[in-house]
């Protein structure tokens, strides 16, 4: 018995490292991803496994994607499933019988940079002489049954249609004794019940690796500083103290850049920096806003990114007077 006990404390010890980990992975990826989080829409997964029973293993799995990615807070998470619902409700909203107030602003729904599809391709149990996919069949005989759970999650880029990788991810779950459909019965899957149960456990590890994988694929867009509103001769930015953004801080202000593309296969290649409109100073810095005023220039609007000239804001700066601030800002071109 105390070998077994052993072996028996040894598994639960791997399986709470394995959970840390992924924990610590996810907190990791969130310190790295500090630009625009990328927008990404989950569909539907695809049964592949010949699994017929009281679940619905495409929207279940995919529910659980969704699930686990809004968790890592690493993206920002579209629904696209029930994108009809939500047209549906924004257009009731316009209706005569509905009051003017708190209706939903339209051209506000956010467009998806990825698509992420699946297939499940393995959800089943086996051990010994025993193997069953099918819920409603019983299993029987054998030792050290092995449940097991795989999938392909497939990402594909939204602007270019473009496959940019394939996720294989694959849990396995380990018990002494079969479970058959009497286990299973009133388990509702992705419940707590079912993570308990030998195909819970492997679906959930299944899952955290299409994640883990998920998270080193897609890039997060590194955050700009740009112009977000102009009003007379203050200019608004698109960040504040969230971005480090000080007061006394010189820009230098250029139009977007230029994508440079293959004559032959329309890849972008590089862009090229924007024409220079002017120079503008931060006067106040805010959480999320900063407003600057202008230097020289003209021509500033909302759009036109912005280059910093002067990382450290001297003291003797913001005090110099604004003959000095155009001396630096003339020599930005």
């Amino acid at each position: 018995m105390k070998p077994l006990r052993f072996i028996q404390g040894l598994a639960g010890a791997l399986a709470l490292i394995v959970l840390l980990s992924a924990c610590t992975t996810y907190r990791a990826s969130r310190a790295l991803r500090r630009g625009i989080l990328p927008v990404v829409a989950v569909t539907s997964f695809e049964n592949r496994s010949g699994f017929e029973g009281q679940w619905k293993l495409g929207d279940g799995m995919s529910d659980l994607l969704v699930s686990e990615l809004v968790q890592t807070k690493c993206f920002t998470v579209v629904e696209r499933e029930q994108f009809g619902r939500i047209v549906d409700e924004i257009s009731l909203q316009k209706h005569p019988y509905f009051r003017k107030e708190g209706r939903t602003e339209g051209g506000r729904l956010k467009g998806a940079h990825y698509q992420i599809r699946g297939v499940v391709g393995d959800f089943s149990q086996a051990g010994g002489a025993a193997v069953w996919v099918k819920l409603r069949q019983l299993a029987f005989g054998g030792r050290g049954y092995v449940a097991r759970v795989s999938m392909t999650i497939t990402l594909i880029e939204v602007e270019s249609g473009r496959i940019i990788d394939s996720v294989q991810c694959t849990g396995t779950a380990r018990a002494r004794q079969i479970y058959g459909s009497a286990e299973y019965k009133n388990i509702s899957f992705g419940g707590e019940l079912f993570f308990k149960t030998p195909l819970g456990e492997a679906t959930q590890e299944a899952v955290r690796q299409g994640v883990e994988g998920i998270i080193r694929t897609i890039p997060s867009q590194p955050w700009r500083p740009m112009v977000a509103e102009v009003r007379g001769n203050q200019v608004v930015l698109n960040g504040g103290q969230n971005r480090k953004i000080n007061e006394g801080q010189l820009y230098c202000v250029r139009q977007p850049a230029v994508p440079v593309t293959d004559p032959e296969t329309g890849d972008v290649l590089d862009y090229l920096p924007g024409p220079r409109v002017g120079t503008i100073r931060i006067m106040q810095s805010d959480k999320k806003l900063s407003y600057a005023e202008r230097v020289d220039g003209q021509g500033f609007g909302r759009g036109q990114w912005l280059e910093l000239i002067n990382p450290i804001a001297e003291p003797e700066a913001k005090s110099a007077g604004s003959v000095a601030t155009k001396a630096v800002g003339s020599k930005v071109r």
